[in-house]
This record gives C-alpha cells, structure tokens and sequence, in this order.
C-alpha cells in the first residue's frame, strides 16, 4: 500500500481528527496495541469522538520515523484527507495546510467521487447536518 504523507505528518500535528463509531471499532478489532477506545479518543466539546494528541501529535503518529502507526487502518477522515468539508462554504476542498496536496485528487471525477463520499460519511456515520 501506497503512503503519499510517509515523512510528513504535517496533518498529524495537533489533529482534530474527527472518528466514527466503526473507525473505532476497526481500530480496536485490527490494532492490536489498543484495547480500549478511550486509549485513542476522546468526546470533544461537539460530543463527537476526536483523535487524541500526545506532545502535539496524534496519538497514533510515530514521531521518530514520521509514518502513522495505524496507516492501513485509519480512520476515514484521515483516508479522505487532504480532501475536506468546509463547512462554511458548504463544499469539499483540499486543505491548505497539506504541502503534498498536488499529489492527491488529481482526476476531477475521483475528486468529485471521493467529495460525495466524504458527504456521506458526514451525515451517515457522524451524524453531521452539512446542508
């Protein structure tokens, strides 16, 4: 498997990675590392599950070699990133913050393709109202 961010993690930097109920139960069924969710995640101010940080890094980002721990089985946000929800605008874009944006999304129909799922995974799993 591919990892376009190996020796980046600039998204990884005090993530606010937002996570579904069957993110954490993937994690919890494949990593063994963890056992429990509150390990991994916490319920932020929205009541939505986020990512933990450790000195200002995702909990499953390894600092030393710069790879996430977890990468086959992240979380969907981080699978759909550098692709996000801009809530304001009410479209999906790519985040500025990434530096390797030009190597993700370059075909306009996987942009779109990935933007509709993306919008699915906000109001089915998240329960998010992005209307």
């Amino acid at each position: 498997m591919s990892n376009d961010c190996e020796n980046c993690g600039k998204c990884c930097i005090e993530t606010e990675m937002i996570v579904s109920e069957q993110d954490i139960d993937f994690i919890l069924r494949k990593c063994l590392n963890y056992k429990r969710k509150r390990e991994f995640i916490f319920k932020n101010k929205d009541d939505l599950f986020q990512l933990k940080n450790v000195e200002g890094y995702c909990v499953f980002f390894d600092k030393r070699s710069k790879i996430c721990t977890i990468y086959e089985f992240r979380p969907q946000g981080c699978r759909f990133y550098p692709l996000i929800f801009d809530i304001n605008e009410l479209k999906c874009k790519l985040d500025e913050d990434c530096p390797r944006t030009n190597l993700f999304y370059q075909n306009e129909q996987v942009f779109k393709e990935n933007c509709d799922n993306l919008k699915r995974f906000l109001k089915e799993q998240l329960k998010i109202n992005i209307n």
